[in-house]
């Protein structure tokens, strides 16, 4: 069973709502730039949970989804 974390995860939910990351930025008003959200995606840092819950709405997931899925 492998397991997918959520960066991964994070990135694929943005590219299945054919976002860029700037789009998202702008979407969300996340402070900063498009550098915090590719950090949050290649796994150097994490959102807040004010962004997290962000992020998840405009994904349209659940939290629980984000953090892991096996397959």
């Amino acid at each position: 069973m492998k397991t997918i974390k959520y960066p991964n995860r994070l990135k694929e939910y943005r590219l299945n709502k054919k976002l860029r990351q700037r789009d998202v930025v702008i979407l969300l008003s996340i402070s900063g730039s498009e550098s915090r959200l590719s950090k949050w995606e290649n796994g150097f840092g994490k959102p807040c949970v004010d962004n997290f819950l962000k992020l998840c709405a405009l994904y349209e997931v659940k939290p629980d989804d984000v953090y892991t899925v096996s397959i």
